[in-house]
């Protein structure tokens, strides 16, 4: 059975919503192991095809709404989906689309942005005192994001409370948004570790189910007005394909 967990307060609505939370595809520091939090750039040749692919993947799924994060890679990539999209299904409907959301970007690394993601990899090992596998780390997210801050330079890294503040923040809106407007699906194009995110704060015992979110794979949140269920998670099946990897398990973690 699908696990069920009350975020936010009881609306008494009971329409229903379906949110499409959707990795952005892959990038120039994907490929390059850089870390790449609140730093950007910009999708590969292959990050393009599958964002395409998905859009097509995505040609009988009706959209009523459409969010994106703020950062440039989760932009081309809805841009790209979208038009995929219409272009695989004219008659499909444009969602529509709301200006990109500061709420939904990735994790913030302060001092390690931008670098190599070695650096990433010891300074969790240094605050851990061990080099623990990804799995292990997925399930202590709120302890990787603490250890992360605490060795942070420049004040910017977040703790895992500011990173939930702002999804609960993001989600209770737009769901309340989405109903307003009569329901439906929401595609949202976010980050690996947001969606890590959602998975750990409506069910924690799935955080690893599955260990890698791929580029473009989608993960499903209902909201009836009153709770968020977790349904798939990080599914490629909209893509009819398995997508090239580039560092789904980061930096040389052990599995």
């Amino acid at each position: 059975m699908t696990a069920r967990r009350r975020f936010w307060p009881t609306t008494g609505i009971s329409m229903d919503v379906t949110f499409y939370i959707t990795r952005h595809g892959q990038t120039v520091y994907n490929v390059a192991s850089r870390v790449q939090g609140w730093c950007d750039s910009q999708l590969t040749d292959e990050g393009i095809r599958v964002a395409r692919k998905l859009g097509e993947g995505f040609a009988n799924v009706g959209f009523a709404q459409a969010y994106c994060s703020d950062a440039g890679r989760a932009v081309q990539t809805l841009n790209t989906v979208l038009a995929a999209r219409s272009k695989a299904n004219p008659a499909a409907q444009l969602p529509h689309i709301h200006v990109p959301d500061p709420r939904l970007r990735e994790w913030c690394y302060g001092n390690l942005e931008a670098g190599p993601g070695e650096e990433l990899h010891a300074a969790l090992a240094r605050g851990f005192g061990e080099d623990l596998p990804f799995d292990e780390l997925n399930r202590r997210l709120p302890q990787v994001a603490g250890v992360l801050a605490d060795q942070d330079t420049t004040g910017r890294a977040e703790r895992f409370d500011q990173v939930r503040e702002r999804l609960t923040s993001f989600f209770n809106d737009a769901g309340q948004q989405a109903l307003a407007a009569g329901g439906g699906n929401v595609l949202v194009v976010t980050h690996s570790f947001v969606v890590r995110s959602v998975m750990y704060l409506l069910d924690s015992s799935r955080v690893n189910d599955p260990l890698k979110i791929k580029n473009a794979s989608v993960t499903q949140v209902t909201y009836d007005g009153e709770t968020f269920t977790l349904g798939e998670t990080a599914s490629t099946r909209w893509l009819g394909e398995e997508p090239e990897e580039a560092n789904a398990i980061p930096f040389g973690f052990k599995m």
